[in-house]
């Protein structure tokens, strides 16, 4: 319940897409009728989108950096460094660990979950040593270095297996919330695009052969019209592609499926096997799915608990983990809270749709996705253009001009 004698307390945590939509949305809306604190286990967030620029050298670290402890408060927005441990839902409170390691916790009268997903490497085995990924900073940086000294030889590119929470379902209509083998594989195509561009330009193509390859049907999320594109511009750049393998183990010159089935590969870069955040396995139980994610509304609401919401890749419902999806739950959640508080709102109607913009900077173009028909939709564009790479160039000084706050959102999209 809450607690009429003080400001209303809104605790946000995470501060990638689907936080910091939620946090700027919420405040813009609210104004002084609510206390809004962000929990993030970093100082800094990154533009995710634009990691893989960072690996091939085009954008440094500072170029993709909003430093929170500034950003927030200058919007009136508390923010405090910590990893949360776990929530308990019944209590309303988040238990979690500040940089110097002491424990502490956080009341809340309502939370907005977006700590994202867990990116299980533990379950590849040889990735410490032999494995690169674009996921973090920390991962782009240290594949930029392996880039540079490539000199040639077979490189593998693709996507572990998402570990998909069934039951309980989320109160939306089931074909919003598609069985999916890969989290997302965005990634992959960009990064597909964007190393042939590298090579090219190092002189070096000729040397490299490239391999894509996915847990289940390639970019399944899109039309067979579109896989059916990719396929066709992967067979005449040389490009093989493996349908159905299940990545377990990287090694020195190979990477190996669970049926043991190898690819040869000098070079892996991996998009992890997605699982729930471990915050929220060790949270209350019925919080949760059993693959750790958060069922909802098409508000954003836990199932469970009408004082919680869950955004971005915690939610159950976002399928694929998409920064789009990220930022149209982030609204949702923080126009219905608003109405919640008092401020009356016009609340978006949730409908996932992935629009994503596969760049490649050094060939100066883009492929621009926009893609319904996994949710029965009949939208299915996969447009290349020089267009597509100037709007992922002018997205990404948008978001970092706004420090992470896609209040023209609605508009971008419409690109």
């Amino acid at each position: 319940m809450i607690n009429s004698d003080k400001m209303t307390k809104v605790l946000v945590l995470g501060a990638r897409f689907g936080g910091l939509t939620s946090a700027y949305t919420l405040k813009r809306l609210v104004g002084n009728k609510a206390d809004i604190k962000v929990i993030n286990n970093s100082r800094f967030s990154y533009f995710r989108p634009a990691l893989p620029h960072v690996a091939v050298g085009v954008l440094e670290e500072k170029d993709v950096r909003v430093d929170l402890a500034t950003a927030l408060p200058s919007k009136g927005i508390q923010f405090q460094q910590g990893t949360v441990e776990k929530i308990d839902a019944s209590s309303g409170l988040v238990y979690y660990t500040k940089p110097d390691g002491s424990k502490a916790e956080e009341d809340y009268d309502y939370l907005i979950i977006a700590l994202g997903a867990h990116l299980g490497l533990e379950l590849v085995k040889g990735w410490e040593t032999y494995g690169y990924s674009v996921c973090e900073i920390d991962y782009a940086l240290k594949l930029r270095e392996a880039l540079a000294n490539f000199k040639g030889g077979t490189i593998a590119i693709g996507s572990g297996y998402f570990y998909q929470g069934k039951n309980p379902k989320p109160k939306v209509p089931e074909y919003y919330v598609p069985v999916a083998d890969a989290a997302c594989e965005g990634p992959v195509f960009e990064l597909s695009l964007m190393l042939t561009g590298y090579f090219k330009k190092k002189g070096l193509l000729n040397n490299v052969k490239f391999v894509v390859f996915s847990p289940g049907e390639y970019l399944s999320d899109l039309s067979s019209t579109s896989r059916k594109i990719v396929r066709d511009m992967y067979r005449q750049m040389g490009i093989e592609l493996v349908d159905n393998f299940r990545i377990k183990e990287i090694r020195e010159h190979e990477i190996v499926d669970e049926s043991g089935k190898t690819i040869k590969a000098d070079l892996t870069i991996l998009i992890p096997p997605y699982t729930g955040n471990p915050a929220l396995k060790n949270s209350t139980k019925d919080l949760v799915d059993d693959g750790g994610f958060v069922p909802t509304d098409m508000n954003m609401v836990s199932i469970k608990y009408e004082n919680i919401y869950a955004v971005g890749d915690a939610n159950a419902i976002t399928i694929p983990k998409l920064g789009y999806l990220a930022v149209k739950t982030g609204n949702v959640a923080a126009q219905h809270l608003a109405n919640r508080l008092g401020v009356s709102t016009k609340i978006d109607t949730y409908y996932p749709t992935i629009i994503c913009v596969a760049d490649n900077p050094f060939e100066g173009f883009g492929v621009a996705v926009k893609d319904d028909t996994w949710y029965k939709g009949n939208t299915s564009l996969a447009i290349p253009s020089p267009l597509n790479h100037l709007k992922k160039e002018l997205f990404t000084k948008y978001f970092m001009w706004t420090k992470g706050d896609m209040a023209l959102e609605k508009f971008l999209a419409s690109w």
